[in-house]
């Protein structure tokens, strides 16, 4: 095993390692995507399926990917080739490491591009370009975003700027400092949104359709829905929670930490919902999921509402806030692997990892515009690359990390890390074994046969 790191290149605390799992959970997916799960799926009902996906499923994985970091130390791929190593398996299980990063940066490159336009819209807004616009407006401000993309190149460079400034100061100094700064943010202007939502005379409407319990709706479909969810919203297979984890004090739990972000990511992620449907049904409006939502509908329904385009403005900034803490969390693998691979300095590991993501993200920025003309499956760019690491890459490297923990490392190299009670122990590693693989295996099938390709 290579040597502990200096104390200066760990989380500052226990809390703030939380804060940047939960940053990097709290995605456009848990925006754009859970409120309207739970409105479709079921409610409340929904809500504890989910919750218990999520202990079953997403708590084991992510408990997993943390035991790799924090006991190698390393980065994704030098942390399987080390672990491969001590267990006398073979070193190509060190590939998983590569695809998890080659996949983070590819959701980066997509990613950042949504960002891109979370950017222009905080400029737009905050101008006055979007004021008292109806959908049809909106749909068309929209669309004309994505094929005039010269103005989005600007947001786009200044986003990935952020990006570099705070990976290129470091573990202590860059991420530490930026996430204690950043969560805090996130979770004010959440609650500043919540306070208003309370006032629109909907709440306790959004609140019973969210929340109502309805066991009748229990399907297969509602159950795969939940497994799916509680399986990508952790930011797995993408080499993000071993990177973080190798950041973490040996003296904290494991289980315990990684317990308290599924519950505290589940919450924040109810709170957006508690802000959205009230204001959406404060204007008659239907709830719709992904981009939609989040680029047509929201700006149509804030304008409705007395002081809404400051509102407006403010749930652009948490969006805003989310996609960075996000992005930051996806880049880091890249950044350590090229720092600890090639033995560079942090911001110049940083600078070669975020100039080549920019590169990368421009041909995504462009496939609405200059490249829409190269498609595949019917599909551009953008669309190909969130499918390809949705529903292939994601649910192969979850599968190969499970396999690899469950049954490659051994029991005094888990039990050491874990130091869990010897029931739950033993639970953990039946689901990792077992279960988890079942599901994974589940949900990549499934997957594969709703979307066509």
């Amino acid at each position: 095993m290579q040597a502990e790191r200096k104390a200066q290149e760990l989380w500052s605390h226990r809390s703030v390692f939380i804060l940047a799992l939960m940053g990097s959970s709290i995605g456009l997916g848990n925006i754009w995507k859970f409120p309207h799960l739970i409105s479709e799926q079921g409610g409340g009902t929904f809500i504890l399926v989910y919750l218990i996906c999520m202990l079953l499923v997403g708590v084991p994985m992510m408990t997993a990917e943390v035991l790799i970091g924090r006991h190698t130390r390393s980065n994704p791929v030098q942390a399987l080739r080390i672990l491969s190593q001590q267990t006398g398996a073979s070193p190509n299980w060190q590939w998983v490491g590569v695809l998890a990063i080659v996949t983070g940066l590819l959701i980066f490159s997509f990613y950042a591009v949504v960002a891109a336009w979370i950017f222009y819209y905080v400029f737009s807004l905050s101008s006055g370009l979007l004021v008292d616009v109806g959908l049809d407006q909106s749909n068309t401000f929209f669309t004309q975003m994505l094929i005039n993309p010269d103005a989005l190149v600007i947001s786009h460079t200044l986003f990935m700027l952020i990006v570099l400034l705070i990976l290129g100061a470091g573990v202590r100094r860059g991420l530490d400092r930026a996430i204690r700064y950043l969560m805090p943010l996130m979770l004010l202007l959440v609650l500043i949104l919540l306070v208003y939502a309370t006032q629109t005379g909907y709440f306790a409407q959004a609140y019973h359709h969210l929340f109502s319990f309805r066991p009748e709706q229990i399907t297969s479909t509602m159950v795969l829905s939940a497994l799916g969810h509680a399986f990508f919203t952790f930011s797995l297979g993408m080499g993000v929670i071993m990177t973080y984890g190798s950041y973490l004090s040996r003296k904290e739990s494991i289980g315990q930490t990684v317990a308290c972000v599924g519950v505290m990511d589940t919450v924040l992620a109810l709170l957006v919902g508690m802000v959205i449907f009230p204001v959406l049904l404060s204007v008659q409006m239907e709830p719709v999921s992904g981009p939609g939502l989040l680029f047509i509908t929201m700006p149509v329904a804030f304008g409705q509402l007395h002081a809404g385009q400051v509102l407006c403005v403010l749930f652009f900034l948490f969006v805003g806030v989310a996609a960075v803490t996000s992005a930051i969390s996806l880049m880091e693998p890249v950044t350590a692997w090229i720092e600890q691979q090639l033995g560079l300095k942090r911001f110049t590991a940083a600078t070669l990892a975020v100039l080549g993501a920019w590169v990368l993200s421009l041909v995504v920025l462009f496939s609405f515009s200059y490249f829409a003309g190269f498609t595949l499956l019917q599909m551009n760019v953008f669309e190909q690359l969130g499918a390809l690491t949705t529903y292939v890459l994601l649910p192969v490297i979850g599968f190969a990390t499970m396999i690899f923990t469950g049954w490659i490392l051994t029991r005094r190299i888990t039990q050491d890390e874990l130091s869990m009670s010897v029931p739950f122990y033993y639970l953990w590693r039946l689901c990792l074994r077992y279960l988890v693989p079942f599901v994974i295996g589940l949900i990549f099938v499934t997957n594969l046969y709703n979307v066509s390709f």
